[in-house]
């Protein structure tokens, strides 16, 4: 009985744009964390204590217009910050820690996607769910609020939900490259999460420590510059002792340098390092 030699036979289907690959991972993220029971009692917990006051307050008493300062103190409460940091530390710990466990980078690369796509949709997975937190709700308080507005400036509530809008994109997009960052230094989730929820702490009180001596040491606290950050886009005054410059360099090198050490990490990983 002869044997017969294997051919290639060409596969004749459509290759998958790349961006619907990038989609694939994001929505695979995004549904996963929604199905997530952390994740669902977060949600639930911070609405109740961040948001429902806020939205019982806008529905029942009367007010002229969308104010500024009002809307930059929803944000700047310390249970949003809290409630933030719990959820990255949640959503983010396994997203980089699995892959690097069960060598999945093998099964991503293989595919025609690089390291940014790779990013990108874990990243955007992550950050879609962090906006149920952050993004939606003050975005929904803010239209609910014009939409009960006795006054007739609606002008200049709307200017106020534009200054919402970037503050939930800023709020929501903030803690998210340090969760990543941290979950491609190891292959433990546990350990990401831990790491994620403890190093905003350990900032907290380094920064209380210092500014027994200077105020000014407020500022590499996450929660305290977020909320300084928040102000500034709803143009508040910002006390006398925050320095700008060093302020928005704080906040530019949490986001900037978690981002580039993620990649750094990741592209070591796909190309087998």
């Amino acid at each position: 009985m002869g044997i017969s030699p294997i051919q290639y036979r060409p596969w004749k289907g459509e290759r998958t744009a790349l961006n619907l690959r990038v989609y694939v991972i994001l929505k695979s993220i995004f549904r996963h964390g929604l199905k997530s029971t952390g994740v669902k009692i977060l949600l639930i917990l911070a609405f109740l204590f961040v948001y429902a006051f806020q939205f019982v307050s806008v529905l029942l008493f009367g007010h002229e217009t969308l104010d500024a300062g009002e809307m930059s103190s929803n944000f700047n409460a310390f249970g949003l910050a809290l409630f933030a940091i719990l959820l990255t530390a949640v959503i983010t710990s396994d997203l980089i820690s699995e892959d690097l466990s069960s060598k999945s980078f093998v099964l991503y690369f293989s595919r025609a996607i690089k390291t940014r796509d790779y990013l990108v949709g874990k990243a955007g997975g992550a950050i879609l769910i962090m906006s149920l937190l952050c993004f939606l709700p003050p975005v929904l308080l803010a239209v609910v609020s014009i939409l009960t507005q006795s006054g007739s400036d609606y002008w200049s509530s709307i200017k106020v939900l534009g200054s919402t809008v970037v503050a939930g994109v800023f709020v929501t997009v903030f803690f998210v490259p340090y969760g990543l960052m941290l979950s491609s230094l190891t292959k433990r989730r546990s350990y990401a999460a831990v790491g994620t929820f403890m190093s905003f702490f350990v900032l907290t009180i380094i920064s209380g420590a210092f500014s027994e001596f200077d105020s000014a040491w407020r500022v590499i606290s996450p929660a305290e510059s977020l909320s300084y950050a928040v102000d500034w886009i709803f143009g508040q005054s910002l006390p006398s002792y925050i320095n700008e410059g060093a302020l928005f360099a704080f906040l530019a090198s949490f986001i900037i340098v978690p981002a580039l050490v993620l990649y750094w990490r990741v592209q070591r990983q796909a190309v087998g390092k």
